[in-house]
């Protein structure tokens, strides 16, 4: 009996682990959404999309669903109001943005294995930080600048926070708000 007890508290334990993350909103704040465009004829775009992921310096092999992060990101772009034309096809374009999703993730990795050793009694936290550069090239492929905006994010992993899990914002929307802030410094820059 005590070792059903204990398998089903085992079970039950594993499988109501949580997390919570919240973002530390260090963003510079978009004046204007979709921003203004001059009365001049909009440019076409050209977008390519990468990720790079980093765990306490050390560079590993990214995750990230560029599929997604394109989709995320060409949406965004296109409701700006800036441009005829977003595609991630290869077509000749008046623009060609280059946007690099970077995520630097820091944090204890002896506590991260004691928060799995314990199945998340013990809490566990870690940091990520997430920089978008936005490359833009005319469309001879002369490089006009580069605009850069960061936001950081922690994630709390403990057994009880499962109860946080329905609240979790979503991050396609700290990725729009991302690409809106880079977006809005290209402008700030006279890039675009």
């Amino acid at each position: 009996m005590k070792k059903l007890f204990a398998l089903i508290l085992l079970i039950a334990s594993a499988s109501l682990q949580g997390c919570m993350t919240y973002s530390h909103h260090s963003l510079q704040t978009v004046d204007q959404w979709p921003l203004a465009s001059p009365e001049q004829e909009k440019p076409s775009v050209y977008l390519k999309v990468f990720g790079e992921y980093q765990v306490n310096d050390n560079p590993r092999v990214s995750t990230a669903d560029v599929a997604k992060l394109e989709q995320v990101i060409s949406q965004t772009l296109s409701e700006s109001g800036r441009f005829s034309r977003v595609t991630t096809a290869q077509e000749e374009s008046d623009l060609y943005l280059t946007v690099t999703l970077h995520n630097h993730e820091t944090g204890n990795m002896g506590l991260a294995v004691l928060t799995g050793a314990t199945f998340f009694l013990i809490p566990g936290a870690f940091d990520n930080t997430l920089t978008m550069s936005i490359a833009v090239r005319d469309g001879n492929g002369e490089k006009l600048g580069t605009a850069q905006q960061q936001e950081s994010l922690t994630t709390w992993m403990h057994l009880f926070l499962i109860f946080a899990v329905p609240f979790q914002d979503r991050s396609d929307n700290l990725l729009r708000q991302l690409t809106q802030s880079t977006l809005q410094q290209a402008v700030d820059k006279d890039l675009l």
